[in-house]
């Protein structure tokens, strides 16, 4: 039964149930209606009109975890532009793994599936527009999964997968088998390692400068001003070994066999042929010896821009006894700018 009765309302009450109003499309009625069910709500809850509208006031929205992260001082807020930047120059330097745990603790996240849900929520609150979805047979320890990361920012998506790939490969004992990368995707396919082994893949991937930028900042003045001479010189210059240049000094042909010991941490007749061969190649092209090295089955092309043809031969009988030290022989044969080196004998490695 409906009841009719006039009442009276000053504008100030009509402002304060203006949104329930509008809710009716102007229906008045059914406004005050759905006010009288907010009151008896309040009424059950407060007991007097005066209690509730002391709680309501007085109380206060409840802060999100991100916000009370920074209202702690544990996070700060960046504007998108900087931490764009930061990602940016930064990319190739791993995060320390305190720093890691102290982003997902793996204390608190035991299970593939908490740290899906885990990770969604800190791409979510921090507004990255990143969905992640790790798929596994077993939620405890995996012996495989697959990490899928969408979202339009490469920055994002490469720094939400190192916060995923390093938690798995040091606390799940796994470690990058595939990379699949995408236009707005990455998937990463991960396998369970070897017991006591080091999840290199995933170093690798994540952090290939830390060993150039933990070098670069304990000696900032010796690269710094190594860069500048290379540099002025666009890069025509030759690097030696010490020891070589001093046997240069003396006029003998020089072996330069201790560079390759030092960096293989054996003798160079221990040193697998194949292996060092690749390391011939890596180092001599970086430190300018030659322009290039191009490594064939039966043996290798040296490409070079020395013009004195007793330069180039002193270069060919360098290479020839670089490699009969590694215990095999070569024959050589020489143009204007090219050394052609091929295998003829020796050595089982």
């Amino acid at each position: 039964m409906v009841v009719r009765k006039n009442i009276s309302l000053e504008e100030t009450h009509l402002k304060k149930i203006e949104p329930l109003n509008r809710k009716h499309d102007g229906n008045l009625s059914a406004a005050i209606r759905d006010a009288i069910d907010i009151a008896e709500v309040a009424l059950h809850r407060y007991g007097t009109i005066e209690n509730a509208l002391s709680s309501i006031s007085s109380e206060k929205k409840e802060m999100t975890p991100m916000e009370k992260s920074i209202e702690t001082g544990k996070s700060v807020l960046l504007c998108s532009p900087i931490f764009q930047w930061m990602l940016k120059w930064t990319r190739g330097i791993p995060l320390d793994d305190e720093i890691l745990d102290e982003q997902i603790d793996p204390l608190q996240i035991k299970t593939i599936s908490g740290l899906d849900r885990r990770i969604n929520e800190i791409s979510r609150e921090s507004g990255w527009n990143c969905e992640v979805s790790i798929f596994c047979i077993d939620d405890i320890n995996p012996e495989n999964a697959t990490v899928t990361i969408a979202g339009n920012n490469e920055l994002y998506r490469d720094f939400l997968a190192q916060l995923v790939i390093m938690f798995l490969a040091n606390n799940k004992g796994m470690d990058i088998d595939i990379i699949h990368p995408r236009a707005t995707t990455i998937r990463i396919d991960l396998k369970k390692r070897d017991e006591g082994t080091y999840p290199i893949a995933s170093r690798k991937y994540f952090g290939p400068l830390k060993e150039a930028i933990d070098e670069f900042v304990s000696k900032k003045e010796f690269w710094k001003n190594l860069i500048e001479i290379y540099k002025s010189v666009d890069y025509n210059m030759v690097s030696l070994h010490k020891d070589h240049y001093e046997k240069i000094l003396t006029s003998s042909i020089p072996l330069d066999s201790g560079l390759f010991e030092s960096l293989s941490k054996r003798h160079i007749l221990n040193i697998s042929h194949p292996d060092f061969l690749q390391m011939l190649k890596k180092t001599h092209e970086s430190l300018m010896v030659i322009d290039r090295i191009e490594l064939l089955n039966d043996g290798f092309n040296i490409y070079h821009s020395y013009k004195n043809e007793m330069a180039v031969e002193k270069i060919r009988d360098f290479y020839l006894s670089l490699l009969k030290a590694n215990g095999h022989e070569y024959e050589a044969k020489y143009s204007t700018s090219l050394i052609v080196l091929k295998h003829i004998c020796c050595g089982t490695k």
